[in-house]
């Protein structure tokens, strides 16, 4: 399996401008990409691919960082402003245009969750895709939309479509399904607000008729950390054994 973490966002851990980025905030003295990587590590994947932004690249050693975590990892440098998260992902795409799994999360949030429990759970139904769930209903996710078998149907971002928000937990059976899909999504001109999100690209898949099933878990198991606001509210929680 190939793990893909997408980590070059421009937000800051701290709010002015010398601060770090978000995923060396540390919560409970742990840089929160140490806690992602500890947590795939039940995966054991075949190698972590890290998308970051180029500047904090150089500005934070963290090709450094990541080789010390993840040893033998691989770091993409992301320019300032891309055409999306879908567009950063497929930066990478000379290492997960295979067969082999590949698995795409984000390095601004944690979800607490046992990962080789779900992603068990998607090789075991047989599916195409996966992806984790929570219940909301706020514009600011991405949904996808079940049939009566619990099977996604349709994706959307920044919509609503049903109750089922999406975590930021992308798994595809093979590598080469999220990289076409992407592309194909992209020459669509897909996009919302300007930008190609990962979520839309299942709808690729769906229009193939494969299968894409999902793991929905509590809201409480999932803790965005997509600002310097968020990260302080939960370094809080962790003092009162969130």
């Amino acid at each position: 399996m190939n793990v893909l973490i997408l980590a070059a966002g421009p937000e800051r851990a701290e709010d002015h401008a010398d601060s770090y980025p978000l995923c060396l905030a540390e919560l409970d003295g742990q840089p929160l990409i140490e806690r992602i990587i500890g947590a795939l590590d039940a995966l054991s994947p075949s190698r972590f691919i890290f998308c970051f932004r180029k500047s904090d690249v150089r500005q934070f050693h963290l090709a450094d960082i990541t080789s010390l975590l993840a040893p033998g990892s691989k770091v993409m440098p992301v320019s300032e402003r891309t055409g999306g998260a879908a567009c950063t992902a497929l930066l990478g795409a000379e290492f997960i245009d295979n067969d082999e799994e590949l698995l795409i999360v984000n390095g601004n949030e944690l979800l607490e969750i046992d990962f080789s429990v779900v992603v068990n759970g998607f090789r075991q139904g047989d599916w195409d895709a996966g992806v984790v769930t929570f219940p909301s209903i706020h514009p600011r996710y991405s949904y996808v939309r079940l049939d009566e078998h619990g099977l996604v149907v349709e994706a959307a971002e920044k919509r609503p479509i049903s109750r089922f928000a999406t975590a930021g937990f992308y798994w595809f059976r093979r590598g080469a399904d999220f990289v076409q899909s992407a592309k194909s999504m992209i020459r669509k001109d897909a996009s919302v607000n300007g930008s190609f999100y990962i979520c839309p690209s299942l709808n690729e898949l769906i229009l193939q008729q494969r299968r894409i099933g999902t793991h929905g878990i509590e809201a409480a198991q999932y803790k965005p950390l997509k600002t310097a606001k968020q990260v302080e509210q939960f370094e809080t929680s962790l003092g009162k054994d969130y």
